[in-house]
């Protein structure tokens, strides 16, 4: 009895602990060259086993209203708050890859590996070709009550 207690007690924290170390959710992006800028709350979540970013909230006022001038897909003229900048990464050896992410200021796309560097900083690297060719930013866990707080 006292084998099986233990054996769920594990289980079950294990099973916490897994949960709580999860890419999956709302986020918080900074300025890919001014890191303290905030720019945007994104949500990231699962849709048909693989990993997909939509733009929930846009931080600086002045953006909110802002379109995909430079997009030139289907995104092109479409409100950048509810894009979805990234579509179909799969897990792969605890990163999601083999989709492109896009920037909606210059309307490209770019290759993108998606890390848990812990449970509130996301890894997100960007790039042309190779991931040796990219830049690296990282994301934060967005709190609830800040992403409602300025609407």
């Amino acid at each position: 009895m006292r084998k099986i207690f233990f054996f769920f007690s594990f289980l079950f924290i294990g099973c916490f602990f897994a949960s709580a170390q999860s890419v999956f959710g709302k986020w918080k992006t900074f300025d890919v060259f001014n890191k303290t800028k905030e720019e945007a709350i994104v949500e990231i979540y699962e849709l048909n086993n693989s990993l997909h970013v939509k733009i929930i909230e846009i931080i600086p006022k002045e953006h909110r209203e802002d379109i995909c001038v430079k997009c030139d897909d289907e995104n092109k003229n479409k409100p950048i708050l509810g894009l979805v900048i990234l579509k179909g990464a799969t897990l792969k050896n605890g990163i999601w890859q083999g989709a492109k992410i896009l920037n909606a200021k210059n309307g490209f796309r770019y290759g993108c590996h998606i890390s848990l560097k812990d449970d509130n900083l996301l890894k997100i690297r960007g790039f042309i070709g190779y991931p040796f060719f990219g830049k690296t930013v990282y994301w934060k866990k967005a709190e609830e009550d800040l992403i409602t707080s300025e609407k």
